[in-house]
């Protein structure tokens, strides 16, 4: 029985840092975002601003959820600091996520458009996040998963260990 109570508390622990990791994990992924929300209809856009600069980025992410959504009626934008649009996105699912090449260090916004009814719209746009934070995010699932299967694993053998004892 001190065997088991010994896998216990290492599985305990595993998943413990599982999910202190995933929640750090996610803080520092989505720290450099700026996030923005509201009603969007005909003629009240929703326009959310991020400072970015080109020297240490290349790349920035933008992803909208639309909260009722319907096909065909949102429209995406990403406006560079010389108020060119550098792209633009019919936005058919319930959830869509796109880069954007930083070109220039400067505002950068993200202009979402409604054509239809009004929407709930939630968006964020911001530096794409490096491999060093992605890989943060992965270990802690690895983490998570390895205390579960440990889990599993310690219920089987203190099952096994009674039937044997029995």
């Amino acid at each position: 029985m001190k065997k088991s109570a010994i896998f216990l508390a290492i599985v305990g622990v595993l998943i413990g840092a599982g999910i202190i990791l995933s929640f750090y994990g996610n803080y520092i992924l989505f720290e450099e975002l700026v996030q923005g929300n509201g009603e969007v209809f005909d003629g009240q856009d929703l326009v959310i601003e991020v400072e970015l600069d080109s020297s240490k980025t290349k790349s920035g992410i933008f992803a909208i959820q639309i909260l009722d959504f319907k096909e065909g009626m949102v429209t995406a934008s990403i406006i560079d600091p010389s108020n060119t649009t550098i792209e633009s996105e019919s936005v058919n699912q319930e959830v869509f996520e796109g880069l954007f090449e930083v070109t220039s260090s400067g505002n950068y916004k993200l202009l979402i458009e409604n054509k239809g009814e009004t929407a709930n719209v939630f968006g964020v746009i911001g530096p794409e996040p490096d491999e060093g934070k992605r890989a943060l995010s992965n270990i802690s699932m690895y983490i998570l998963v390895a205390g579960l299967v440990g889990m599993a694993s310690v219920a089987v053998y203190i099952f096994i260990n009674r039937r044997k004892a029995s």
